[in-house]
């Protein structure tokens, strides 16, 4: 056999091999790094897109989870109460929530009607998972009992990116409190002061960090790597995670190799140095987990809610008002698919902008959201 023939033989069966290891490759966003002092931004979204805030107090009970978890556990002896069984009084403790205080730190957070953004630092092994599904398990029991609803409330696993660049965590945070909903934005601009939430960074020239400050080619580079949000492809949370991932039987590669190598026997030296030629002018396309950071994406677009009208057939337009109740001032007419910037949800009314300076409300049942995205 030539020389010519056994390289073109190498590099067709490591073209093979190496589609098979991308194919195989788990997403990104599940290789989750269990270790001390680590930074993850994790996320999750309601299942079929579904809204899991729809109003003021869901947010409320959220956010309330979360200070029960981070917050230094009160002493025992000061949550004692008295109950009373057969006419005897008793004092004891009652059941308490799971607490990680000093175990897992919140450094930033955005809650939007259908999804939420947490930016955690883990600073004990293995607590970072555990405070996540208890937070979920615990959240999707209150929202089904509310809206006597059954099922899973969330897509699925949350999904994690590991930040191992501190650079990373402010570009984070920029991106999370530029996301609208509700947010730590407050805590970093120093209006507000919350014990549980741990800002890295805020105040002083961070609103304009937040608000006009224009990222460089790099710093685009590297906010594409630790966000979830894409263009073209979201995130779907149909995939497994890695732990679920099974190799196929190796059987199946060897019966390849070998059908492969009979092939290019039998098509003789001029037909492998064509199928060389091909193979050079079109390399293996590599999964984006293989790629180096040089050839990462370079534009990475930002998020935006937008609220579009739908009208039945019987309703010719909804009503634009300028608080979230039917008895506030009517200020405007909305036509089946206009469409306005998302800007918060109150009590079952989107409020939305309406120009540059002015917002209204409009009725959740009559809109859908969608998300678009703009570039900087």
């Amino acid at each position: 056999m030539s020389k010519d023939t056994i390289s073109c033989l190498k590099m067709v069966l490591a073209k093979f091999l190496l589609s098979r290891y991308c194919g195989n490759m788990p997403a990104k966003s599940f290789q989750r790094i269990d270790e001390d002092g680590t930074y993850h931004h994790i996320y999750n979204r309601g299942v079929e897109k579904r809204l899991i805030f729809n109003d003021k107090e869901d947010y409320e009970i959220f956010l309330g989870y979360l200070q029960d978890y981070l917050t230094e556990p009160r002493d025992p002896a000061s949550t004692k109460k008295a109950f009373t069984i057969n006419g005897r009084t008793f004092r004891g403790t009652p059941h308490q929530p799971k607490n990680y205080f000093n175990k897992v730190e919140l450094i930033a957070y955005s809650l939007r009607p259908d999804r939420f953004h947490l930016l955690l630092h883990q600073k004990t092994r293995g607590s970072l998972e555990s405070f996540i599904r208890s937070l979920c398990t615990r959240y999707s029991m209150y929202f089904n009992k509310k809206y006597q609803r059954t099922g899973s409330l969330f897509e699925g696993p949350y999904k994690s990116i590991h930040l191992k660049e501190k650079p990373n965590l402010l570009l984070l945070t920029r991106y999370l409190h530029r996301t609208g909903g509700v947010s730590s934005y407050p805590e970093y601009l120093g209006t507000r002061e919350t014990s549980w939430v741990k800002p890295k960074k805020g105040a002083g020239n961070y609103k304009n960090f937040v608000e006009k400050y224009e990222l460089n080619q790099k710093e685009r580079e590297l906010l594409g790597k630790i966000t979830f949000e894409s263009k073209t492809k979201p995130l779907q949370a149909s995939e497994p995670e890695e732990k679920n991932l099974k190799p196929q039987p190796r059987t199946l590669e060897i019966l390849a190799i070998y059908v492969i190598f009979l092939m290019l026997l039998g098509l003789g030296l001029r037909n492998i140095k064509i199928s060389a030629t091909k193979s050079l002018a079109q390399p293996p396309t590599i999964a984006p987990e293989v790629l180096s950071e040089s050839v990462q994406p370079t534009n990475t677009p930002e998020p935006k809610t937008m609220v579009i009208v739908q009208t039945s057939e019987r309703i010719e337009y909804v009503n634009i008002r300028m608080e979230p109740t039917t008895r506030s001032t009517k200020i405007g007419e909305a036509k089946d698919g206009d469409t306005f910037e998302f800007v918060s949800i109150n009590s079952g009314w989107y409020e939305v902008k309406l120009n540059e300076s002015s917002t209204g409300f409009i009725k959740a049942e009559y809109t859908s959201l969608q998300d678009t995205y703009t570039n900087e």
